[in-house]
């Protein structure tokens, strides 16, 4: 048995460790990581989502916009965020918050708003990261959150980011508050795919707010949380006329939803706050606007989950790597290889780096990742 904790909680790592060459398994998202080099992450048009996924937000936040300051005025006289979302919450049927595809922490604020939300009577979580399969997918084809409803977890193959272990936390909180899980994310059309950029963007955020209308209609009881990336939580029009999903949803449905951004404003002040909607924004476009401190990071791993309660535990020396990149993962005990684990972690030979997690018993595996192939013009 492995051992861990940093206070407060016993964190119990138990042996045997997996261990899984990249070649064995048949994951997009790992081949996108060995794609990147080590050495030069950040390097010829970097892949930040993937580095996101794998628990490296350490590596982007230098250079990231979605990290750099973008200070904002606080919002005078007003209580705690989540107590601010829970009222005005209780006026409509539908919560929009936004995330950075970068920043795990805004997956984080969402949990805690599902939290605060439950006792309201909201009980559907829908996130454009599910996966959506045509209508006639059935049976074993559909992904796990279909066919196995009940499980506590997600499952990798539940939607391609949903791999990050924020978004599975931000999957179980959901599970064990009972929420049903809605995907409405615009299907694929290859026909689409020499069409003008504003036209795509206006048929995926039609049709993402055509499902979730569709859902409310049929379901009038149901009270909604729905989890966007960036300006698909915009209330109204932008300066360019382009409609995003929350626009076209409230028109469609005539329910004016409380919409929260997360991506306005960010390194204002040394807690979570409230901050004024800067006047570049058109008026209206984000109902609340949430302003996160700059990013901390203790052993490259973000300090955010230190003080929501996770144990920064040392990945043992033996399973650190020798060349190119490592997988880590820690799995809660019990569950199949195909869950979200708890913490998953891309780390390179000589670092120090952390897992992060609430106290439990965890068995481990690691994924030595190949470097892809150049090809003669590289």
């Amino acid at each position: 048995m492995f051992g861990g904790c940093a206070g407060g909680g016993r964190v119990t790592l138990l042996p045997p460790v997996t261990t899984t060459a990249s070649a064995e398994t048949a994951s997009h998202k790992i081949r996108s990581l060995g794609e990147i080099d080590p050495w030069r992450p950040l390097a010829d048009d970097a892949d930040t989502q993937t580095l996101s996924m794998f628990g490296r937000e350490d590596l982007i936040a230098p250079t990231s916009s979605d990290y750099a300051a973008m200070k904002c005025a606080p919002l005078p006289d007003v209580g705690d965020p989540m107590t601010v979302i829970a009222e005005r919450a209780r006026a409509t049927r539908i919560v929009i918050v936004n995330e950075s595809h970068e920043r795990s922490e805004h997956r984080g604020f969402t949990a805690r708003v599902a939290k605060a939300l439950s006792p309201l009577g909201y009980d559907v979580l829908a996130m454009e990261a599910l996966s959506n399969p045509p209508d006639n997918v059935t049976g074993r084809f559909l992904p796990p959150f279909r066919q196995r409803p009940e499980q506590p977890f997600l499952e990798d193959d539940d939607g391609y980011y949903l791999s990050e272990a924020g978004f599975g936390r931000l999957g179980r909180q959901a599970k064990a508050l009972g929420y049903r899980l809605l995907p409405y994310e615009a299907r694929h059309d290859p026909g689409e795919a020499n069409a003008p950029w504003e036209q795509r963007i206006a048929k995926r955020e039609e049709e993402q707010a055509q499902t979730l209308a569709a859902y409310l209609r049929e379901n009038p009881q149901a009270r909604v949380l729905v989890h966007v990336g960036y300006s698909h939580a915009g209330e109204v029009p932008h300066t360019n006329g382009q409609r995003w999903m929350a626009a076209r949803l409230k028109a469609m449905t005539g329910i004016d939803p409380l919409t929260v951004s997360q991506t306005t404003c960010r390194g204002g002040g040394a807690t979570t706050r409230l901050a004024v909607l800067p006047a570049k924004e058109p008026a209206g476009m984000f109902d609340l606007v949430v302003d996160h401190p700059t990013a901390r990071f203790v052993r490259r791993r973000p300090a955010w989950r230190l003080a929501a309660g996770d144990r920064a535990v040392a990945i043992p020396r033996a399973l650190r790597p020798m060349k190119g990149w490592r997988i880590v993962e820690a799995r809660v005990e019990g569950e199949p290889r195909g869950a979200v684990p708890m913490d998953r972690v891309a780390i390179r030979p000589g670092e120090d780096v952390a897992l992060l997690l609430p106290p439990g018993r965890y068995r481990l595996g690691v994924i030595d990742v190949a470097p892809a192939a150049k090809s003669p013009a590289q």
